[in-house]
């Protein structure tokens, strides 16, 4: 990440204005509304019997002594910002063709606009059919007392009856199914109180093709002051929108208003109120699953060819550890096409059949590079270890002297190819992207390609790799039983999108991971002097807020928040059931455990191991062993980081690169990829190697 931040400084503010008035910003075939598989397995939900748009048509007269509710692209519910509040359902296009009844359709301008005056595109969103699982609410009410409601440290008080904010999940009949958890905190990158953003964060993973009412009562100001409601939610709530441009959205109103005075929450009481939609499973992933399956079906059962370039011998005195290094390159389904982003950089976009759905693009040959160690000189069969990198890094990771050193102990060979998208090559259109954010779905389209690639490296190190003439001379074999996956930060997160999509991989281990992307980025060290950057380009906090909630929603196409219950609670179709272990470090500066924490609360069937150091609101810890999934914390000595979306700030050293560095922590990891069993190596009372 450093090396990335370090980039994009190098060009100063004047130089982000040219460059984003110079960028090219046409989107990828971004008329394309579903290019989504159409499989109906996987247990979506029926889609919500409120299926009007609530975008009143174009033509749509008004009322001429009707109030001024400013451009049709934003939602007058929150006047503070167009598109709060978020995520709003204004932007819920009715579309019968989809999953949920609905295609996202933002405005032209609903969208942050940067300070070359240029809005992000919305045409690209069309592709989803709701929000994200990780959306979180934004609001903004200048000065909020926030004094009893739900925090990060407590959460408890979000599901009480009689809570300020009320958040339900309902099914398709308008059935209240729960009451959601969820923590407040306001935007600490804001100074001024009055301009602070409140972020309402869900405390679990929502669901799938869902429908959810938000309900907000009785909010004031720190002088006890209470807040009007804006004109356009009192005309609603009173049912006085006829003449208005509101009256097409009365319907849905008067239903999700019921459907909160039904839970105790009356309409007299309301500061505002709303609802909105989650993607469905197709909507959400069906695009990668689509792409796992042609590429399956052009590699085949044995994966795609390998060409090995190089082969270098260690002595012992070289490398106490590993034998061989081998580089080489693998045949893979290409299905991205070259998008020229100005000033030299290139950036790659999906390449679409003529079906309207995302296809292969000739053949690509990708780097990868394999650690065979001592231990596989005598003979014996080894297992092998696909390694995951870090941010903006590539497949030389694997060279790190604990993994060597793992690999050797243990008996396994491991092997690494670069994560394109977010891999070291991509730094230079991310820093295109900073200045333009129309150009950022290309990093998700590009990051499909690279997920592809970790599928198919796997399956063609399992069957190919001992038999290439230049591996068998060696006398090198290859256990076909034990394929596995460990990442490492950034390796961690997208290792559970990877598991999830594997026929391949039965078991990982993620190192430091976390899912959603925009939680997470708040929360980094790494992230300190990118945002400083960011915020040259998009001034107002609160357009950063909506920015990142903006560029989440397509990240979340390969972000793990969309895949952690699909690795063993719920497989894709075609997927077995896989398992996991997460191993976080308590104050971690780099990758916030606190997104563990809700994947735990989230009945995916990852558990809590034993002694993790501060009580998970919701979640029982786990004795020692455990077969199955779990979470392990590792204590270096950090305190917890402090609450709210900001980095630690303690004077220790970063634990995030320490649990991997362990012998106890990698002994522990290699029993489960091995068995699937968690077992304690810590003593009995918690993992503090300090």
């Amino acid at each position: 990440m450093r090396k990335f931040i370090q980039f994009t400084l190098l060009c100063g503010l004047a130089t982000a204005v040219a460059c984003s008035s110079s960028t090219k910003t046409t989107a990828a075939k971004t008329d394309v509304v579903a290019d989504v598989a159409t499989s109906d397995a996987g247990g979506d939900a029926a889609a919500p019997d409120v299926a009007q748009t609530d975008a009143p048509p174009a033509d749509a007269p008004a009322d001429v002594t009707a109030p001024d509710f400013g451009s049709p692209d934003c939602d007058p519910l929150m006047p503070a910002a167009c598109a709060m509040p978020w995520p709003s359902n204004l932007y819920l296009k009715a579309d019968a063709t989809r999953k949920t009844g609905y295609t996202l359709t933002f405005g032209p301008k609903s969208l942050p606009i940067n300070i070359a005056d240029q809005p992000i595109d919305p045409a690209p969103y069309k592709r989803l059919d709701g929000y994200g699982l990780g959306s979180p609410l934004l609001v903004l009410f200048p000065n909020l007392d926030v004094k009893g409601m739900a925090s990060e440290g407590d959460i408890a008080p979000s599901i009480d009856p009689a809570a300020a904010i009320v958040w339900l999940e309902v099914d398709d009949k308008g059935k209240v199914l729960r009451h959601v958890p969820y923590f407040t905190e306001l935007d600490a990158n804001e100074t001024d109180p009055a301009k602070r953003t409140l972020f309402v964060r869900p405390a679990v993973i929502l669901k799938e093709a869902t429908r959810y009412v938000i309900g907000m009562r009785g909010l004031k100001d720190t002088t006890g002051k209470a807040f009007a409601r804006s004109p356009a939610f009192d005309l609603l709530a009173t049912g006085k929108t006829a003449g208005t441009v509101l009256a097409p959205r009365q319907a849905r109103f008067d239903e999700l208003l019921g459907i909160l005075d039904g839970e105790g929450v009356k309409k007299a009481d309301l500061t505002l109120a709303w609802d909105f939609v989650t993607g469905s499973m197709d909507g959400l992933t069906g695009t990668l699953r689509d792409l796992r399956d042609k590429a399956d079906l052009v590699v085949g059962d044995k994966g795609p060819e390998l060409t090995i370039k190089q082969v270098t011998q260690f002595t012992e005195a070289e490398n106490v550890d590993i034998a061989y290094e081998v580089t080489g390159t693998f045949h893979v389904p290409h299905y991205l096409d070259p998008h020229d982003l100005g000033d030299g950089v290139t950036a790659w976009r999906f390449h679409y059949g003529p079906d309207g759905k995302v296809a292969q693009n000739g053949w690509r040959d990708a780097i990868f590079l394999v650690r065979i160690p001592r231990a596989a000189l005598n003979g014996d069969a080894m297992g092998l270890v696909e390694y995951g990198h870090g941010l903006t890094g590539s497949e030389n990771e694997v060279r790190g002297g604990w993994a060597g050193k793992v690999a050797n102990t243990y008996g396994l060979i491991y092997f690494s190819c670069r994560m394109i998208g977010m891999a070291d090559e991509d730094t230079a259109s991310i820093f295109k992207f900073i200045n333009n954010m129309t150009e950022f779905p290309l990093m998700p389209e590009r990051l499909h390609q690279g997920m592809i690639e970790h599928l198919m490296l796997a399956r063609a190190m399992r069957e190919r790799f001992a038999d290439l003439p230049e591996i068998a001379k060696l006398g090198i074999k290859v256990d076909k039983k034990q394929l596995f996956y460990e990442g490492c930060s950034q390796g961690g997160i997208y290792g559970g999108v990877l598991l999830a999509l594997s026929k391949d991989m039965p078991r990982a281990q993620l190192g430091e991971p976390g899912q959603n992307y925009s939680t997470l980025l708040h929360r980094s060290v790494d992230f300190e002097d990118f945002n400083s950057y960011i915020r040259g380009v998009y001034p107002a906090p609160i357009d950063q807020d909506i920015l990142l909630s903006t560029i989440q929603l397509l990240w979340d196409t390969v972000d793990p928040v969309s895949y952690l219950r699909h690795i063993k609670a719920e497989p894709f179709p075609g997927n077995t059931a896989h398992e996991v272990l997460m191993a976080v470090a308590k104050g971690d500066y780099q990758v916030s455990p606190m997104t563990d924490e809700i994947t735990l609360r989230s009945d995916v069937g990852i558990q809590l191991m034993k002694n993790y150091g501060r009580p998970v609101w919701n979640v029982t810890e786990q004795a020692y062993p455990l077969v199955g999934s779990g979470l392990v914390s590792w204590d270096f000595g950090n305190p917890w980081a402090p609450y709210g979306n900001k980095p630690p700030e303690d004077l220790k050293k970063d634990p995030h690169d320490l649990p991997r560095k362990d012998d106890m922590h990698n002994k522990q990891m290699v029993h489960f990829l091995r068995t699937g069993e968690i077992i304690d190596v810590c003593g009995g009372d918690g993992c503090t190697p300090n």
